[in-house]
């Protein structure tokens, strides 16, 4: 019978290895979540791979190196099939988990006295009939512009007293108290006189300066038109 292997891990690593690197390494070689790497870096030989042949232990020896950790690879005795050394199996029906790994029962809850109504039974009590809507057979539309015979309308006028009113006269100043606006003022321009045209008429200080020099064109000539074919 050919040599058969149990491989496993026991959270050691390879020399110049960090744990958080080597995990998540692991954490993508196995597909493994947070509860099953914390197993396996737990410092317990936690078995990866169980009765495997040779060329099966060598595949996991060498993904798991390469991920930086170091595999424990056990020879599997043909006694020991299929149960490891020192376990056995419990008889049918046997409680496996300890006392204190049992979750308490649940507390049974006593249901009220309920009736379960008939199939199509309304649970809830009807609703009141809506009002019936109103008779108006008898309203017509009047054309359009037609007076409305009972809708009142008061042509009336309030009346307006004119007591203590009167007409002012034509051309009265109608401004209640309020001061006549001044008279123009008579300005003597007898001293002035127009500039002659193209006059300068700003003072010397407020002239511009910098007059800008014409370029010279001098050495610019036209080309002859070429000639005509």
């Amino acid at each position: 019978m050919d040599t058969r292997y149990d491989v496993m891990f026991a959270g050691e690593l390879r020399e110049g290895q960090d744990e958080a690197t080597v995990r998540r390494n692991f954490a993508r070689l196995f597909k493994a979540g947070d509860a099953t790497l914390d197993k396996l870096f737990s410092g317990k030989p936690q078995l990866l791979k169980r009765d495997c042949d040779a060329a099966v232990a060598q595949k996991y020896r060498e993904a798991m190196e390469s991920a930086g950790g170091k595999p424990l690879i056990r020879e599997v005795r043909a006694t020991d099939q299929p149960a490891p050394s020192g376990l056995t199996l419990a008889p049918a029906g046997s409680d496996v988990l300890r006392p204190e790994e049992r979750k308490p029962e649940a507390t049974a809850i006593p249901a009220p006295a309920l009736d379960v109504a008939a199939v199509g039974s309304r649970l809830a009590a009807p609703r009141e009939p809506s009002p019936p809507a109103p008779d108006t057979s008898h309203i017509t539309l009047g054309s359009v512009g037609e007076r409305i015979p009972n809708l009142e309308r008061s042509t009336a006028v309030a009346p307006m007293t004119d007591a203590g009113l009167t007409l002012a006269d034509p051309g009265s100043d109608l401004r209640d108290g309020q001061a006549e606006s001044p008279a123009p003022h008579d300005v003597d321009v007898s001293a002035m006189s127009l500039a002659p045209p193209g006059a300068d008429v700003l003072e010397a200080q407020y002239r511009k300066r910098d007059t800008a020099q014409a370029p010279d064109t001098s050495a610019i000539r036209l080309a002859d038109p070429p000639p005509a074919e």
